[in-house]
């Protein structure tokens, strides 16, 4: 069985634009359950209506919907508005990176969990 639970990771990086120095602590969950992959398709799909040519910006808005739903708590001023707010893109690449090493992660111990059950 995977484990779900949800970890603290900090964050700090520079916005490509307003140069600020973005610094926040994010508490995010490894995988979202399947009502949650929904809710989050229906949203990226709002965010994205009317959007036909830019496929970059299409998928960058997909993230940022997703996202809503990964983090559950964000200790961060800056974080506003689940990251809609803001000018930079590059805290959204930022918590996406996290995210990723942490199902990484989590994706290790549910094999290292499989190979210890065959060995039993």
């Amino acid at each position: 069985m995977i484990l779900n639970e949800s970890v603290w990771v900090d964050v700090e990086c520079q916005g490509e634009n307003t140069k600020q120095t973005f610094v926040g602590r994010f508490k995010i969950k490894p995988f979202l359950t399947h009502m949650e992959r929904a809710d989050a398709v229906r949203l990226a799909e709002r965010y994205s209506r009317g959007i036909l040519d830019d496929d970059a910006q299409k998928t960058f808005l997909r993230l940022l919907a997703f996202l809503k739903f990964y983090i559950v708590e964000a200790d961060a001023d800056w974080w506003t508005n689940d990251g809609t707010d803001l000018v930079d893109e590059v805290p959204i690449y930022e918590l996406i990176s996290k995210l990723r090493k942490l199902q990484g992660k989590e994706e290790e111990k549910k094999d290292d969990q499989e190979i210890s059950e065959k060995t039993e």
